[in-house]
């Protein structure tokens, strides 16, 4: 038995050109606490599919102060079954000239 000499290439990675993402792409969603994510996502109301696909939510962070969160929304798929949810991308600091809105 044992490993066939033809399936020795399948291991090899995809040529694919998909992009990664750089370096500090998320900004400071890594610094921002996960209470203040999950209230800003509750202030969408539910995922559907005919809700848009991006949103932007100012929040109070409090020891960060005023972040704007970017959401988008998300499938997942389980045999016959599909569900959609909020998910936080990238956070970036708000200047104090903008303020909440």
């Amino acid at each position: 038995m044992g490993n066939s000499r033809l399936a020795a290439g399948c291991h090899l990675p995809a040529a694919t050109t998909a992009t990664y993402p750089t370096t500090g792409a998320s900004g400071i969603l890594a610094r921002v606490q996960t209470d203040h994510i999950a209230a800003g996502l509750q202030t969408l109301g539910p995922a559907t599919a005919d809700a848009p696909s991006h949103h932007e939510v100012l929040i109070d962070a409090s020891h960060l102060g005023t972040v704007r969160l970017f959401i988008e929304k998300k499938l997942v798929r389980h045999h016959r079954h599909s569900h959609y949810y909020w998910s936080a991308y990238r956070a970036e600091p708000v200047n104090e000239q903008e303020g909440l809105v």
